[in-house]
């Protein structure tokens, strides 16, 4: 598939011809007009010439990623929500929010990968589940990233918040680790103790988010306040580990490496602090008034992921308990970063998305009778009126809040209803730039750039990710899910789910046996698409 800035695989431009389209893979140097050319021509010319246009602006693009954010806990999307949000509100009435938009995958790690990489995680070797502590890194030494992309075409970039990929740690003498086995997490004495125990934390990590493209990081190397190491790691060097001893921070649930001071109640806020900084930055426009140097900044936040450790000034800041606080927490922080922005002057050309890494956690909800709708027990809906949560391959594990503005670009207050996947955001990107991407990398990324300008898209067929492994696919309204079950969905060969989400939306009616050529064309389809990985 061509990834060109214009795919013709990709763009599906509602009724527009698709040999047209393949013409406009370079608007600025192919020739298009010519004799006899339809009216439909002529519109298409003048769009590929808009996005050309718009790539020539290079906006700086800001990517905020809360952690376990459901489809329900943000005001625009649940009238309802008990969790005051004043500022993702803001930025959906000042641009577009997509109500169709999916993480990869229904658990943190395969999602930041998706995003990042423009590949389905489970094209890996994490076929399931998470990264945990001391696991190498899982992007490919070299492989393209939204990051490197954009560094290579002039962005200024940069990290701040959890990572959770994986890095190259530094062994002490005579403790040698391979850490390209799986870790003994659960087996012989203390594995966890001996691991971190192996670690050289005066030396800086040799593979991570800065041989990714990366110019700048301050992050924690896994889930922020649920895995250890506890501390911050800046441009690969581990801060405040002198003295530091294997504990269990206050609030935390589990042991690790910690460092003197580690507070968990103040990561995101130090996440954020570093973001504002780099944001400012950037306001050093020279008198002779040269352009400033583009940038991307990604901010993946450690809220509302449990354990739940609200800051004193985020307390009670919401009718939804402390997991809701820690939403109201993430708002806060989008406020600080589009205050950064209308500060310095950055707004007008500046991409601003928000958005959730998967649904809400099990351990902060109220399951009901059926599987079906997320709930904090005092009758908040985290992922809305969607059925699952985090770690289930239904819509409430991985539909998020998508929120994206781009003053005079993106239009106010809209709203896009069509598929939209965090896997395809480096293949968007390249097109917004005018960027070319190689053939051989992000294949499962494609180009829905026309989508933020109100233009209609049609996705390819989207591949999801459950927390066990079990995969789903979405094919227009359609959706199969590999696995039966109600109360735990397994992988199963022969029986699973299919819905129709469009008289569907709460999945509530398996039309498995019903459609038996459906269930057989979609598996024929799925296979298709893990065999051209």
């Amino acid at each position: 598939m061509s990834r060109d800035t214009v795919d013709p695989n990709t763009l599906r431009l509602g009724t527009f011809p698709r040999q047209c389209i393949g013409k406009c893979n370079n608007p600025i140097s192919t020739g298009l007009i010519i004799n006899g050319i339809s009216p439909m021509h002529v519109v298409l010319l003048f769009f590929c010439l808009a996005l050309s246009a718009l790539a020539a602006d290079r906006p700086n693009i800001v990517f905020i990623m809360a952690d376990d954010m459901g489809y329900g806990d943000v005001g625009c999307y649940n009238a309802g929500s008990k969790i005051p949000t004043p500022h993702m509100d803001r930025l959906a009435r000042e641009g577009m929010r997509f109500t169709d938009a999916h993480s990869s995958a229904a658990f943190c790690t395969p999602s930041r990968y998706a995003l990042l990489t423009g590949r389905y995680c489970w094209r890996t070797q994490l076929k399931k589940s998470v990264l945990f502590n001391y696991e190498p890194p899982l992007i490919e030494h070299g492989r393209m990233t939204l990051a490197s992309l954009l560094q290579q075409n002039g962005y200024r970039t940069g990290l701040f918040g959890k990572w959770h990929l994986g890095l190259g740690f530094s062994t002490k003498p005579g403790r040698r680790v391979d850490f390209h086995k799986p870790l003994p997490w659960y087996h012989g004495p203390d594995p966890d103790r001996r691991m971190s125990n192996s670690i050289d934390f005066t030396k800086p990590v040799f593979e991570g988010p800065e041989t990714l493209g990366f110019d700048e990081t301050f992050y924690t190397a896994g889930c922020s306040t649920d895995q250890q190491p506890f501390c911050f790691i800046a441009n690969g060097k581990f801060l405040g580990m002198e003295g530091a001893t294997y504990r269990n921070p206050k609030g935390s649930w589990r042991s690790g490496m910690a460092a003197p001071v580690w507070d968990n109640a103040t990561v995101d806020a130090r996440f954020t602090d570093g973001a504002v900084r780099f944001i400012a930055a950037t306001d050093t426009t020279p008198k002779q008034q040269q352009p400033r140097q583009p940038f991307f900044l990604y901010l993946p936040l450690s809220a509302p992921h449990s354990p739940h450790l609200v800051p004193q000034f985020a307390a009670g800041k919401s009718q939804a308990g402390v997991r809701g606080d820690m939403v109201w927490l993430v708002d806060h922080c989008v406020g600080r970063v589009m205050a950064a922005l209308d500060k310095h002057g950055l707004a007008e050309n500046t991409l601003l998305i928000v958005t959730s890494d998967n649904g809400p956690l099990i351990g902060s909800v109220k399951i009901g009778e059926r599987e079906g709708t997320a709930q904090i027990s005092n009758g908040h809906r985290s992922a809305g009126k969607l059925r699952g949560y985090k770690g289930r391959p239904f819509e409430g594990g991985h539909r998020v809040p998508f929120i994206a503005r781009w003053p005079g670009r993106i239009a106010k207050g809209t709203v896009n209803n069509d598929i939209f996947c965090h896997v395809d955001m480096l293949a968007t990107t390249a097109a917004l730039i005018g960027a070319r991407l190689p053939k051989e990398v992000c294949e499962d990324s494609e180009n829905l750039l026309p989508a933020f300008f109100g233009k209609p898209t049609r996705r390819s067929p989207m591949v999801n990710q459950a927390g066990n492994g079990v995969k789903s696919l979405r094919d227009g309204p359609w959706k199969i899910i590999l696995g039966q079950g109600t109360n735990r969905v397994r992988p199963n060969k022969d029986k699973g789910m299919l819905f129709n989400l469009k008289i569907d939306p709460r999945e509530t009616t398996n039309l498995w046996n019903r459609n038996p050529e459906r269930v057989k064309a979609m598996r024929k389809l799925l296979n298709k698409i893990q065999g051209e990985g």
